[in-house]
């Protein structure tokens, strides 16, 4: 049964009285509520849109606690819809708790589940999210049979048995339950108590023995070192973490206690917490290796971070150890690499050297006079460390921060690689454009950034959307979402930024305008412009020096922590799915998203609040409003639609009124007054006649009153006229939820007259920019996204319309008669002489 249908058998089915009054004015209440709760809802999803887009600094804080806020807005917009429709689409809420639990889930840090204890680096799966960033590059590196000692990894899984098992989870959370980022004492009393237990408590037995096993492959000296979950992916968490160095075998367990206690240092408690991490998001694997002694070390960088476009490749070298290069604490040689192989080397000033000691661990030590000034690499040493370093950049694709050792024999091994993050600083902003002809200015920046097409101007017949085009159009309609894979940009002459349309465009990173006045008029159709969404402009023509603009780069905030998981989140509450009320598919167990929770409660709350002018209220809730148009209409008051002193009558006229759209729309009715019908055709009376007889329900709906619901801000007006129905909703408030709607049914005449006066009014409707659907003799007008005093200006049309609709009653006697009315209507300034 298809929306039409649907309509008429509720209409049809309800001959039970009205609610009382109170009723009424509880259910105006919900619908008030709900309108209020769907624009709290989208203007934060706006705002998660525009943190997530435009590089601002936030912390898990702000994500949480606005999904949260998000989530409560949605359960009580969920909750007025339910009670406006006595009880109707309460699944809604298991749609709700869906969503919500999966954006729940997105919020709270991972698992470390029950698996593995250890891992010989060769063999780690890709997939071993347990196994650490840094051992997870590595074994990529080691498999792919590059230069990597042989080594193994202990999972994060072995970190959470030792502190299940030595009572370290609930010590961590409680010391760190009085810590805060700003009190670094705070930080050093807790991370003190936690380190002496990690460092005194015994490692359970099937832990050990795991260790043992794999270090029993390996030499007899080693390398321990953190390889935290999140480590070297999207942030480096570069020496926050204790490293130990040539570990004597039988020392392993020793020294695994020692890199997990650092996690629990001021310096990388406050790392972590900066970067939006918590502790059961930095539970550690750590990485065992084989023991390069180095004659010398240092780092490889695939791209110069200072001019990361020149192809120059950087290489900084130390004698001995590079635990002396990568801390800084002395001045190393500098070799700069460009495409064509020209190596240039600033030569550092090495004055000590790290090295290791022959019955473990390692020392610094002055650098012998002789090799404090000389080049820590020959020549091809370099190219052999270059070729090594394109190929773990072919390898893993992305510009690569490696950390290499030259050990005895000069075989060269690699000791880290992650990815070197290469930024652009903050926000990039255009230049102000200066001379290009400025076509509109000061226009609502929908959705950030610059793209230039051809204009093409949405026609009213609607038809195909050529691609690379700047679409422009009156109204932010969701119907122009099929077009986006299509369009470079998006104009719009009315319309917020938390539209409907503005998420998805913001979604789709199409740059959009909203608020672009006379656009359609100052934008000729075809003709190429520059839409710049940096300062809310358009210009004629390309305009170069926008159009060259890299996209906004917001550096290392978008790969923080609070940034990726608002990321994560946002697919749960951006999208939006059900865009078509007309479709079956448009029902509760359809939404996937929060949007699409928000889209189907505000469809079905107009349609809720619209069936209830549908019955007869009771005598005693309605007043008859007498006046000079024959309109027999009784008024329901639900709050201050009428004046006070009105309020102790039975009989109230226009004047009485305070309803804002009652009083717009009844300017229209006045306007057009009441001259009677035009002359009717034969044809036309005997239509009337002949379905007259056919229809024994007639002298219901003859009888059948005009009822109108009246607030300060809104009008419900079920207008019979005869044998039509016209049905006018609205609501003037704010701008961003005031709306039009108009649903006309009926008439007296056979079906192809009833047609021809749907596309009379839907010519003039379409005309005033109304979203229409039709079905035969029916038709259902919306239109929204323009502020109160356009709506008023509509409304007062309205009124003129269907009084000219109803005198026009049999003079659709052709299709061209139908259009000509039509022209003639809007030509006369809305006006038609009868």
């Amino acid at each position: 049964m298809g929306w039409v249908e649907r309509w008429r058998s509720r209409r049809a089915a309800r001959r039970a009285p009205a609610p009382s009054r109170s009723s009424l004015a509880i259910r105006y209440a919900r619908f008030r509520e709900l309108l209020a709760q769907n624009h709290a809802v989208l203007a934060l999803m706006s705002d998660l849109q525009a943190k997530a887009a435009e590089g601002y600094l936030f912390d898990l804080a702000y994500v949480r606690g606005t999904c949260d806020r998000l989530a409560a807005h949605v359960d009580r917009l969920v909750g007025a819809l339910v009670e406006l429709a006595d009880g109707r689409f309460a699944e809604l809420h298991q749609a709700v708790a869906r969503i919500g639990a999966r954006v729940t889930q997105k919020l709270d840090p991972p698992r470390v589940e029950p698996g593995p204890l250890a891992f010989a680096l060769a063999a780690i799966p890709d997939d071993a999210h347990q196994a650490g960033g840094k051992a997870l590059g590595l074994g990529r590196l080691a498999r792919a049979g590059l230069p990597v000692p042989p080594g193994f990894v202990i999972t994060a899984y072995g970190q959470r048995l030792f502190f299940e098992r030595a009572g370290l989870s609930r010590l961590v959370t409680d010391e760190l339950a009085g810590t805060s980022a700003g009190d670094l004492e705070s930080l050093r009393r807790a991370g003190d108590a936690v380190r002496q237990r990690i460092l005194a408590a015994e490692l359970p037995p099937e832990l050990r023995a795991a260790i043992d096993a794999h270090a029993g492959h390996l030499g007899a000296r080693l390398a321990v070192r953190s390889s935290a979950i999140h480590e070297d992916s999207y942030f480096s968490f570069a020496g926050q973490f204790e490293s130990a160095l040539n570990v004597p075998r039988e020392e392993v367990p020793a020294a695994y206690k020692l890199v997990l206690a650092s996690q629990f240092t001021p310096r990388a408690l406050y790392y972590c917490n900066a970067h939006g991490y918590s502790y059961e998001e930095m539970s550690m694997g750590v990485l065992v290796m084989d023991m390069v002694d180095a004659r010398a070390a240092g780092v490889f960088y695939s791209l110069d971070p200072a001019a990361p476009d020149d192809g120059t490749r950087v290489v900084n070298a130390v004698w001995g150890l590079g635990t002396l290069a990568v801390g800084g604490e002395v001045s190393p040689d500098v070799l700069r690499i460009d495409p064509a192989g020209q190596v240039t080397v600033a030569v550092g000033d090495k004055a000590r050297m790290a090295v290791c000691l022959g019955d473990g661990g390692t020392a610094v030590r002055d650098t012998p006079p002789e090799r404090r000034h000389a080049p820590a690499l020959a020549a091809d040493e370099v190219r052999a460390l270059v070729r090594l370093g394109e190929r773990v950049r072919e390898l893993l694709r992305d510009p690569q921060d490696l950390e290499w050792a030259l050990g005895p024999g000069g075989r060269l091994a690699l000791l880290q690689s992650r990815p070197l993050r290469v930024r652009s600083r903050g926000l990039y902003q255009p230049p102000v454009v200066k001379g290009a002809p400025l076509l509109i200015d000061q226009a609502v920046i929908a959705s950030r950034g610059a793209a230039t097409g051809p204009v093409h101007l949405v026609s009213d017949e609607g038809g195909e959307v050529p691609a690379g085009c700047v679409l422009v159009t009156r109204s932010p309609s969701l119907d122009y979402t099929v077009h986006l894979d299509r369009v470079r940009a998006v104009v719009c002459e009315v319309g917020s930024a938390t539209s409907h349309l503005a998420t998805v465009l913001r979604e789709a990173a199409l740059p959009a305008l909203f608020g672009a006045r006379r656009a359609r008029e100052l934008l000729p159709a075809g003709e190429t412009v520059t839409v710049d969404a940096f300062y809310g402009n358009v210009y004629r023509g390309r305009v170069e020096e926008l159009l060259a603009a890299p996209r906004p780069d917001t550096g290392l905030v978008r790969e923080s922590r609070p940034h990726r998981v608002l990321q994560a989140v946002l697919e749960d509450v951006v999208p939006l799915h059900l865009t078509d009320p007309r479709v079956p598919e448009f029902r509760p167990d359809r939404c996937e998203t929060f949007h699409d929770v928000t889209r189907f409660a505000h469809e079905m709350a107009m349609r809720a609040f619209f069936e209830v002018s549908e019955g007869s209220p009771e005598a005693k809730s309605a007043k008859r409003l007498k006046s000079d148009i024959p309109l027999d209409i009784w008024v329901i008051d639900l709050e201050r639609g009428l004046r006070e002193e009105a309020a102790t009558r039975a009989v109230v006229t226009p004047e009485d009124f305070r309803s804002r759209p009652f009083r717009a729309y009844w300017r229209g009715v006045v306007a057009a007054g009441w001259k009677g019908p035009k002359p009717m055709d034969l044809g036309g009376f005997m239509s009337v006649v002949m379905s007259a007889a056919a229809d024994t329900s007639i002298r219901d709906r003859l009888e059948e009153r005009n009822f109108a619901l009246v607030a300060d801000s809104y009008l419900n007006l079920a207008n019979r006229m005869g044998f039509h129905v016209a049905v006018i909703d609205s609501f003037l408030h704010e701008d961003h939820d005031s709306y039009v709607s108009l649903t006309f049914y009926g008439g007296g005449a056979d079906l192809k007259r009833r047609v021809r006066r749907i596309e009379f009014l839907a010519q003039v409707l379409r005309h005033l920019d109304f979203r229409l659907q039709r079905q035969e003799d029916f038709l259902a007008a919306r239109i929204d996204g323009y502020d109160v005093a356009a709506l008023e200006e509509r409304l007062d049309v309205l009124g003129r319309l269907m009084m000219v609709a109803k005198q026009l009653d049999m003079m659709m006697f052709s299709d061209a008669a139908a259009q000509h009315f039509a022209r003639e209507f809007i030509a006369g300034g809305y006006h038609l002489a009868l």
